[in-house]
């Protein structure tokens, strides 16, 4: 007896291949966005997709309503380049950064003149957190007076009203608000601190 094949077709091996490889290359990538507060959280998004997709999702993070005040910046890798540049949400991640991490740094874009008008308590927040974070790393320059007042109302938020009992000398220590901070400048704050009620 004896067994004859038939051949329905014929089989393309390469194309078979690209196929199962198409299927294995992620099509989502993972975006570090590391946020005013020091803290990094990780988002998943579609490669093929527009950064609007990630802004999104960071704006959901974050519960935030007023949006059009913040952004996302990149470091630019270009050789001889180390600029943080805007995310452009109707570009894709891809065609303006360079893999294979993706990190990002949440920060205020457009300033308001009056930071009393905006509507969110959260949105204020943000905002004081990037001056605070500007003073500090010496992007925002102010006089030492100014920068006292500032820092004794960052620790009003944080501590409360001043408390000669819980308000010891250097319990300020732990706190960093200008570049060039001393004790001086310490016990700038605390007399400010002292006046909020």
């Amino acid at each position: 007896m004896s067994l004859k094949l038939v051949s329905s077709g014929s089989y393309n091996v390469r194309a078979s291949e690209m196929a199962h490889l198409q299927d294995r290359t992620p099509k989502c990538v993972n975006c570090a966005v590391h946020f005013l507060d020091d803290t990094v959280e990780t988002f998943e998004v579609d490669k093929r997709g527009k950064s609007q997709q990630l802004l999104d999702k960071v704006f959901e993070h974050l519960e935030l309503v007023e949006k059009d005040y913040f952004g996302l910046q990149y470091l630019d890798l270009a050789p001889g380049d180390d600029t943080l540049r805007w995310l452009d949400p109707l570009k894709t991640i891809k065609k303006q950064c360079r893999g294979p991490t993706y990190e990002f740094y949440f920060r205020v874009k457009f300033y308001v003149s009056d930071p009393s008008k905006l509507a969110e308590e959260y949105t204020r927040y943000h905002f004081f957190l990037q001056v605070k974070r500007d003073i500090l790393c010496g992007k925002l320059v102010c006089t030492q007076t100014n920068a006292a007042v500032l820092a004794s109302y960052a620790v009003q938020s944080e501590l409360g009203d001043f408390n000669p009992e819980e308000h010891k000398d250097g319990y300020l220590s732990g706190f960093l608000f200008t570049p060039d901070q001393s004790e001086d400048f310490e016990k700038l704050v605390t007399d400010n601190h002292k006046q909020h009620r």
